[in-house]
């Protein structure tokens, strides 16, 4: 049996690790299905508390879990996507898969071992933390290859953050090439790439702001 490539291995390694974790909360809430409450908390505060419930059914048990492991899924094909250029950045965008898949899942274990199905509050942090830690390896990496890739580029002045952010005034294209990976990121030089900017930034807060008000 032929070993994994090294442009997956890093990859597989964090997936290995998510697919245990999700497994054993499969299984876990499995068994303890009929020993959950019929009255099953569907939402939590950051106090760890619930401040939503519904009617117990596999929707509801097994549904945070599911979209914990699609959500992983994509952040591994992703990863499994990255071009050899840049590689470096597979094995953080694979990690926080992994925060993301496997904090799901042991706080839907913790809640599963518990008669009230409420996780413990360390359990929501403990998330929270490991999350926040795998999108700074994932910044701080791009930044540094993004660094390394600008050596010698003309445009090298006109890109901050490392080559994160565009600002040519010089420029009169909007949408320019990222420096790193594929796609386009907006020219914050001209007036219509900060029009632009409003326009992607503006509706999402505008959602953030309104679920804020309703909840």
């Amino acid at each position: 049996m032929d070993s994994p490539s090294p442009r997956a291995r890093p990859v597989l390694l964090w997936a290995l690790l998510c697919l245990a974790l999700s497994v054993a909360a499969i299984v876990t809430g499995g068994l303890r299905y009929d020993a959950l409450p019929e009255r099953y908390p569907t939402h939590f505060g950051f106090s760890g508390e619930p401040d939503a419930f519904g009617t117990k059914s596999w929707g509801t048990v097994l549904g945070p879990l599911v979209i914990g492991q699609l959500s992983a899924v994509v952040l591994f094909v992703l990863a499994l996507a990255i071009p050899g250029k840049g590689a470096g950045m597979r094995a953080p965008i694979a990690a926080l898969g992994c925060a993301i898949g496997g904090g799901v899942s042991l706080m839907c274990l913790s809640g599963y071992l518990v008669d009230d199905a409420v996780p413990a509050p360390w359990v929501l942090w403990a998330f929270l933390v490991v999350t926040l830690a795998a999108t700074v390896w994932c910044v701080m990496v791009s930044v540094r290859m993004s660094r390394r890739d600008l050596e010698g580029d003309p445009d090298r002045e006109h890109w901050r953050l490392g080559g994160l952010v565009y600002v040519n005034p010089d420029d009169p294209d909007v949408l320019v090439s990222k420096r790193l990976g594929m796609g386009t990121t907006i020219n914050l030089g001209r007036p219509l790439g900060w029009a632009v900017l409003a326009l992607i930034l503006v509706p999402a807060i505008v959602v953030v702001v309104m679920v804020v008000l309703t909840t």
